[in-house]
């Protein structure tokens, strides 16, 4: 980890309330972003077209310019668990709708992305993504217990076991 500044969300990504239709502000602690040797081609042929600004869902010079992926809020012993994922939340949101951007797809085909909040020694981990359903679009912040994630992780690699084996 090379820094720790707490960074804003670029607000032309941010989610909107409900209540007042006016945008979430937050900043996340800790982010995720591709680097090094295996993505830096991407990077190099980014800045050849001059779509190297605002690839991360920030106002920071630095990081507006690295592909993020996943969040971590983090609180001290005690701190507020609600406050921490409704910041998570809405970082993972601005992250989808930045990918949305990014990607000129529709947001019901986006990809998942993965968060933790951090609250003392207690970690948490939640999956968001964009599902339609009777209401329209909606972004959907989901935890997941470690039973869920160990379970699922077996019931996944039992299941691509069988297709690799299966003649």
């Amino acid at each position: 980890m090379s820094q720790r500044q707490t960074q804003p969300i670029r607000p032309d990504v941010l989610p909107l309330s409900l209540k007042s239709s006016s945008r979430l502000q937050r900043k996340a602690d800790y982010t995720f972003s591709f680097c090094g040797d295996a993505v830096s081609a991407i990077y190099d042929r980014l800045e050849a077209t001059g779509t190297d600004r605002n690839i991360g869902h920030t106002i920071d010079s630095w990081t507006s310019r690295l592909a993020l992926f996943s969040g971590i809020e983090v609180k001290r012993e005690g701190g507020s668990k609600d406050e921490a994922l409704t910041q998570l939340a809405i970082w993972l949101c601005a992250g989808l709708e930045n990918h949305r951007k990014l990607a000129k797809c529709p947001a019901e085909d986006l990809l998942p992305v993965v968060g933790w909040t951090v609250v003392g020694h207690d970690w948490h981990l939640y999956i968001a993504y964009r599902a339609l359903n009777h209401r329209g679009l909606d972004t959907v912040v989901r935890g997941i217990s470690l039973s869920e994630l160990i379970h699922f992780l077996y019931e996944n690699y039992s299941l691509c076991r069988l297709v690799l084996t299966w003649k």
